[in-house]
């Protein structure tokens, strides 16, 4: 995960077949989850956006690793 210029590695307890990033501009939080068990992974500490757009940015790595966003 990229917060700063800093990485910040994701541990889960098993690799999650689907996640699910749920923001909340207003507040300014950014939480990463594992869609099927309805798991937190890791939820980042407030921001403030400054009115600003927020833009995903996605990096996925590993053979047979994929990436396909969903409604």
């Amino acid at each position: 995960a990229v917060t700063s210029r800093d990485r910040v590695p994701l541990f889960p307890a098993r690799a999650p077949r689907t996640v699910r990033v749920v923001l909340d501009y207003e507040r300014g939080r950014v939480a990463v989850l594992d869609a099927e068990r309805r798991s937190l992974i890791r939820a980042f500490p407030a921001a403030a956006f400054g009115g600003r757009r927020a833009r995903p940015w996605f990096l996925v790595w590993g053979e047979g690793s994929r990436l396909a966003l969903c409604p």
